[in-house]
């Protein structure tokens, strides 16, 4: 018992560094799966923030959460681990690339499509402010139309106050100049009137007494017809006196001479007097005017404020589409990380549970494997034949499965309709960039004309006053002469210039989906190694059923090769005339060369043989009557023996033959007395058959045999 004791303390300390040990591993595999979580959710925080675009508060929140879900989960879980080290793997897989995708579009939605947004509404609001500029330009004719002499309105004011202060004084001049020449006016009026009236006065005066006379005459004519009623016409007696009245108008020749007087005074003094009067009252008057013809048609059913609305309206109408679709991938990446966890969840649920899941891949563990079974004696797989290398491969081979090669293709011409697409939309962005600028750098100056409408002021009159005002308003001629700009630089559009950078980084991003893509097939096999990895016990388990799988497809190979060789002896058409004559006639053998008929084939590869020459190279079988015809190397493989013969003993119950066939079974007893004494059929097989592997694939109704020494693999396609 005393020799134990320091076994069992030095057992001790053992279990106790290993225990130790093992806790410092773990320690430093939560480290790292803590830092990996953190690294992963800084990468995507810096990706949404900086690339992306993303609004602060949403990375901060997002990366907040994605930060301590992976760092605590990578740190203190074993699963969550292997999760997120099967994510790393998937980014080149359709998950990834699809990932990466959905970057390069966001990158593309919030770069060359946003850029071509803004320049569109960049382009709409110049129209709207080209047109309010329009209407403000028309606005400014229509007042200088109406209006020529607003610009100077302070000047004509001035000129206008002048010109009332002088027309005041010369207001009080004219004033008191009209009182005195109103006072000699009166006076000469007076004589004038005197002098007029002198004939007229005399006349009056003077022409009395005849009047008198006469009318005593007349009455007295009237009383006395009145009193000699019967007696009346004696009263016309007195008509005989009455031209005695004459008499009296003989002092009515004084009055001619005034009459004369006075009808000279009007027609040589007044009438000129009273001309020159008026021609000193028209020097003092004056008139302005001024005549407008300013013709507008305005055809439109809408103003210019709801035309630019309605142009604001249908342009936010076509952009809001991608708004929205804008909006909805800013908040779809970190939901796309979240799927492709839970696709790293099912890859592993997966790898656990299904054996035939991603088991292509010839490991080291299996060749250790099929090692130890050649040296217990039972069957090995290794080397494979040429079809089985065409489905498993080493994890570290260039080589790629046809799987493999199909996915890659398909991924490769997915991402170039991706590349054209994008390509597509830069370059749409590049070319109304240009355009634009073009137009931005053809428009720098402005373009000025005059003014379409002139107003012309006319003063008539030709006095002194007219010709004043005249030259008053001819002075302001030239201030209608201003000019107007038609093309001015308030609407002038400014383009918005692509983001060259982000064009480079759309580039990168696709280089590394492409180079992704290719290296897809060589990365995802990490995806069985990180399982592998952390499920040990699983690996082996994988191991040992694909070592398994492969020895039960090759078992079942074996028969499947006499069956076929037997169905091409059944359907193999029978010789045709010519060859049979070809066999017979004399020279027949050279006729045939030259024709290319009767030349034989290997039955179970369908080789053409060669006779002449390669006697070692082909095989006839010496049975008599039998046709089976082989080329070495499928002779060998067989075990030697003639698979039409002899094949149909092998079958017992597997096949039932014919028992009718007299010709098959004399074939079969002429093989079996060929044969060496003491030694069946089985035997001689089997001695000769050790260590072949062979594998048929019933596709395509032809014969292909690969074969090897020592370990022999054999490939049929049977061809019925």
């Amino acid at each position: 018992m005393i020799p134990k004791a320091p076994f069992l303390k030095c057992l001790g300390r053992r279990l106790s560094r290993w225990r130790r040990s093992s806790a410092l591993r773990q320690l430093k595999c939560s480290l790292a799966g803590f830092t990996l979580g953190l690294f992963l959710a800084s990468v995507y925080g810096m990706t949404a923030l900086y690339i992306q675009n993303h609004d602060l508060w949403f990375c901060i929140i997002t990366t907040g959460v994605l930060a301590a879900c992976a760092g605590f989960g990578t740190g203190l879980s074993d699963r969550v681990r292997t999760n997120v080290m099967l994510m790393f793997p998937m980014l080149c897989s359709i998950r990834g690339k699809n990932f990466v995708l959905f970057l390069i579009c966001t990158l593309v939605i919030q770069g060359p499509v946003s850029n071509t947004m803004e320049n569109v509404e960049r382009a709409a609001d110049s129209v709207i402010c080209g047109a309010e500029l329009a209407m403000n330009q028309t606005q400014q004719l229509l007042q200088r139309a109406a209006n020529p002499l607003l610009p100077a309105l302070s000047k004509i004011k001035q000129m206008a106050r002048n010109a009332h202060s002088m027309a005041g004084r010369a207001q009080n001049f004219i004033r008191a100049l009209t009182e005195s020449v109103w006072h000699v006016a009166r006076t000469l009026r007076n004589v004038l009137h005197f002098l007029a009236n002198i004939g007229d006065v005399c006349n009056d005066n003077l022409g009395l007494p005849y009047q008198k006379c006469t009318r005593l005459f007349d009455e007295a004519r009237e009383n006395c017809m009145e009193l000699l009623s019967v007696f009346s016409f004696l009263c016309h007696l007195l008509d005989g006196f009455q031209p005695l009245c004459g008499l009296a108008r003989v002092g009515q020749l004084f009055c001619i001479l005034p009459s004369y007087i006075a009808d000279h005074i009007k027609n040589a003094f007044a009438f000129p007097t009273i001309a020159a009067f008026d021609q000193i009252k028209k020097e003092f008057e004056f008139n302005i005017s001024t005549s407008i013809n300013f013709d507008q048609l305005l055809n439109n059913s809408q103003s210019i404020q709801d035309a630019a609305q309605k142009i604001m309206k249908e342009v936010s109408e076509e952009l809001g589409l991608l708004q929205e679709l804008k909006l909805l991938l800013a908040y779809l990446g970190f939901f796309l990380l979240l799927f492709m966890y839970l696709q790293a969840v099912l890859y592993k649920n997966q790898y656990l549970h299904n054996d035939n899941f991603e088991n292509i891949y010839i490991t080291d563990q299996f060749i250790e494997l099929d090692r130890k079974r050649s040296r217990q004696g039972k069957a090995a797989v290794l080397p494979l034949s040429h079809r089985e290398t065409l489905a498993y491969i080493r994890p570290s081979s260039l080589y790629l499965t046809v799987r493999e090669r199909r996915a890659i293709a398909g991924q490769v011409l997915s991402l170039l309709r991706y590349m054209v697409m994008t390509v597509i939309l830069i370059a749409v962005d590049l070319m109304v960039f240009w355009v634009f600028e073009l137009v931005h750098h053809q428009a720098q100056g402005e373009i000025v004309t005059q003014a379409p409408v002139v107003v012309a002021v006319n003063v008539n009159g030709s006095g002194y006053a007219s010709d004043i005002f005249r030259d008053i308003a001819a002075s302001f001629d030239i201030l209608q002469k201003g000019n107007i700009t038609v093309l001015s630089k308030k609407c002038l559009m400014k383009p918005l210039e692509p983001d060259y950078m982000r064009y480079l980084l759309i580039g990168l991003l696709y280089g590394f989906t492409l180079f992704t893509v290719i290296a897809g097939g060589y990365v995802k096999r990490l995806q069985r190694f990180v399982c592998a990895r952390y499920h040990t016990e699983r690996e082996k388990k994988r191991i040992q059923y694909l070592h398994r799988h492969i020895l039960t497809q090759r078992g079942s190979l074996g028969k499947a090769l006499l069956r076929a060789v037997q169905r091409n002896r059944i359907d193999q058409p029978h010789d045709g005339i010519i060859p049979i004559l070809a066999k017979h006639l004399p020279g027949g053998a050279i006729i045939a060369r030259l024709l290319d008929i009767g030349k034989k084939s290997c039955v179970a590869c369908g080789k053409v043989l060669k006779t002449r020459g390669h006697d070692d190279e082909v095989h006839i079988c010496p049975t008599p009557r039998c046709t089976g015809h082989y080329c070495s190397l499928c002779f060998r493989l067989m075990g030697n023996l003639c698979a039409i013969c002899t094949a149909p003993l092998t079958f017992h119950a597997d096949q039932e033959l014919d028992s009718s066939d007299e010709e098959q079974a004399s074939l079969e007893e002429t093989a079996v007395t060929s044969l060496q004494p003491g030694q069946s059929i089985g035997e001689k097989r089997g001695k000769e058959r050790k260590g072949i592997t062979i594998s048929i694939s019933n596709q395509d109704h032809s014969l292909g045999i690969n074969g090897q020494t020592g370990h022999q693999n054999v490939e049929i396609n049977n061809r019925v």
